[in-house]
């Protein structure tokens, strides 16, 4: 089995031009019906392309291309390949290698992943079991083509093949086979990968936070609100509440926390300044109305007739309570029944300090 003259220098002047412009990509090639990879063309030892009806002698040469116009079209392996192997297999399979009928070891073209016009005669493939000998006297529909391979030829990274049919020796013949029709070639989308990851670093400069102050906010002119005075067991009693004011947090850097406490002066009579009410007859329930601080609490209720002033009003804890609390208080106010009707006056006294 000696290729032509004619291929046998194409071949080699083709070399040069392989190493420079290095193996194709899978990703453009065209695929077969019966699962190769990329199309792969049959051409006769003078270079010509073979028809489909061609009846081949077991012994003649048969060389593969990827085009149907050139018989020195190479046939690209995968990058990561390091072997290439021709092969006669059972269909299904072309990427078992422990499971070919016989094969043979072939070559890359010079440094590329490329293959040049391999020789697949089933007489040249000189390895495997049951071996081309026994295929060829028993006959059948197999897979002649060309396997790139890893590890040694253990793993089939791309399989580019042909489905042929043997017609077998048994019947004294001198053994023969035909090669089915280029099916169904068509060209897939290129591969885009599913997913792509890069990095890119980011710097941004930050400033010191700079410390506030804690502050009491109350109203000008702030006045609790009572309403019309009823008796409850016999005496004079009237509720009513102490109205909104903040506590303003603003020392973000060393969060000490702080308290806030309430005093009360005694109640004088506003018709008779010499009348008063002591100031434990104001009950006092102090309320949170909002905050955007964590760890605020309020003081104990202040019962009306046993209230104790100065008493805490509300607490921020130290380390979480920075920003401002919205406070308000309900107010409860019973006279003594020793003490006349009218109109008593007094003040509360709010005082924050840091804790």
């Amino acid at each position: 089995m000696k290729l032509s003259k004619k291929i046998a220098i194409g071949a080699a002047g083709v070399v040069a031009i392989a190493l420079a412009a290095g193996s194709a990509s899978m990703a453009f090639a065209a695929v077969q019906g019966n699962g190769s990879d990329a199309a792969l063309y049959l051409y006769d030892g003078n270079g010509d392309l073979a028809a489909n009806n061609k009846v081949w002698t077991w012994t003649e040469d048969v060389l593969g291309a990827s085009s149907d116009t050139d018989v020195l079209a190479q046939t690209a392996c995968p990058t990561q390949s390091t072997g290439v192997y021709t092969f006669l297999a059972a269909a299904g399979a072309e990427r078992t290698p422990s499971s070919w009928k016989a094969f043979a070891v072939n070559g890359f073209n010079g440094s590329t992943k490329n293959v040049l016009t391999p020789n697949m005669a089933p007489v040249s493939l000189i390895s495997g079991v049951p071996g081309q000998a026994s295929i060829k006297a028993s006959g059948g529909t197999f897979s002649l083509g060309i396997a790139c391979t890893t590890t040694n030829g253990q793993v089939v990274v791309g399989a580019f093949y042909r489905t042929i049919t043997v017609a077998g020796t048994s019947g004294g013949g001198a053994g023969t086979f035909t090669v089915a029709a280029v099916d169904g070639v068509v060209t897939p989308p290129v591969e885009v990968p599913t997913s792509q990851t890069g990095t890119i670093d980011l710097y941004a400069d930050t400033l010191d936070a700079s410390n506030g102050v804690l502050s009491l906010v109350v109203p000008a002119g702030a006045e609790a609100t009572f309403g019309a005075p009823t008796l409850v067991n016999n005496k004079s009693t009237t509720t009513g509440t102490l109205g909104q004011f903040t506590v303003s947090d603003g020392r973000v850097v060393t969060r000490e926390g702080w308290t806030l406490s309430a005093n009360v002066a005694d109640f004088v009579n506003e018709g008779n300044t010499s009348i008063s009410i002591n100031k434990a007859q104001l009950g006092l329930v102090p309320q949170i109305v909002s905050s955007d601080s964590v760890g605020v609490t309020v003081g104990a209720t202040q019962v009306a007739g046993t209230a104790s002033y100065a008493a805490v009003f509300a607490e921020g804890a130290p380390n979480n309570s920075v920003g401002n609390t919205v406070l308000n208080a309900g107010l409860t106010f019973v006279a003594p029944q020793d003490k006349p009707a009218g109109t008593y006056h007094s003040t509360m006294t709010l005082t924050v300090v840091t804790k």
